[in-house]
């Protein structure tokens, strides 16, 4: 008798290891599928991301430290105009060309830059 009972509680282990196994799996093989499904999401997302830089950055031909070195020139050719904090203009100019002027815009708070010019003013 005592076999008998042994064997079923053997056969039971084994149908429960053996359902625990196939469930299992078909948990890891739906995980899997809904991965890829995501990685072509993402995928879809990253051709769009890349589509929008592309039009932001046209293919000019320049590296991104060109690029950037490029920027920074232009920024610091640009025209400046600083106003004391009753609103009336103290200086103008270029900060390349003029050394008082870039200590002026270095101690004033920008206020805001339109396309070739850039205005500052300084708070007392």
């Amino acid at each position: 008798m005592n076999s008998s009972k042994v064997k079923t509680q053997k056969n039971l282990s084994a149908l429960l290891g053996l359902a625990l196994a196939v469930i299992t799996l078909f948990q890891a093989g739906s995980v899997k599928s809904n991965e890829s499904s995501d990685r072509s999401l993402t995928s879809i997302e990253e051709a769009e991301l890349r589509a929008e830089i592309d039009s932001i950055f046209p293919d000019d031909g320049l590296t991104i430290t060109e690029r950037a070195y490029a920027e920074i020139e232009a920024e610091q050719t640009n025209y400046v105009k600083v106003f004391n904090a009753n609103n009336e203009l103290v200086a103008q100019g270029i900060t390349i060309e003029n050394e008082e002027l870039r200590r002026l815009v270095n101690q004033a708070d920008f206020l805001i830059q339109v396309p070739g010019q850039k205005y500052y003013r300084i708070s007392e």
